[in-house]
């Protein structure tokens, strides 16, 4: 039961970062986490503030992915805070894997239905594609389709953004099939689903 409300609380967070229903995902996370430390029940407020900083830290590391420091230091605040909240390790492995495989699950069936980071307003550049297709038209004789070389312009996690053309590059939102692939990397245009434009490294 308990590792189920950290299952949700994590599926909250990961809902609020790659679908545009921030609002409903930070409000499930949070009622999920205040039932799941309420049915633990703490006697000080150090378990809680260390595991909201630790997934504080975590969805800062998800966003700058080339810090390092901050996933590894929310890992451990994350961790420290479930275990001096149930005190006792296999409890906390427990429902931390049961949470971590559950969101992983949640998280793959997002990114394969067409979510991303690209989808979260205001905390990253959001570009509609059709529209940077009609504006390559229009701008240059570059054409959005397989085999076109461009160089990311931000990490690919797995979305982001390429500039495609030499002169007046055009910004596109793109996928990556690979999984994170680093800023200034060339890569080249896999194919092309509707709205979707799939890259892969060169």
């Amino acid at each position: 039961m308990e590792g189920l409300l950290l299952a949700i609380g994590f599926i909250g967070v990961a809902i609020a970062i790659l679908t545009p229903l921030s609002k409903t995902g930070f409000s499930v996370t949070m009622l999920s986490f205040i039932a799941y430390f309420s049915v633990i029940g703490i006697d000080t407020w150090l378990p809680l503030v260390l595991f909201t900083a630790g997934l504080l830290l975590i969805i800062f590391e998800i966003f700058v992915p080339e810090f390092g420091v901050a996933g590894i230091l929310g890992a451990l605040f994350l961790i420290s805070g479930l275990y001096l909240t149930l005190g006792d390790i296999t409890m906390t492995i427990r429902d931390l894997s049961m949470a971590i495989v559950i969101t992983s699950g949640v998280v793959f069936y997002l990114v394969r239905t067409g979510y991303s980071l690209t989808n979260v307003n205001k905390l990253i550049l959001n570009t509609d594609i059709k529209g940077n297709q009609k504006s390559a038209t229009k701008k240059s004789t570059i054409q959005i389709e397989p085999g076109l070389e461009g160089v990311t312009q931000t990490p690919l996690r797995p979305s982001g953004k390429v500039s495609f053309g030499t002169i007046d590059g055009i910004l596109v939102d793109v996928l990556s099939d690979e999984g994170y692939i680093s800023k200034d990397v060339t890569v080249v245009i896999e194919k092309v689903l509707g709205t979707k434009v799939i890259v892969r490294k060169k």
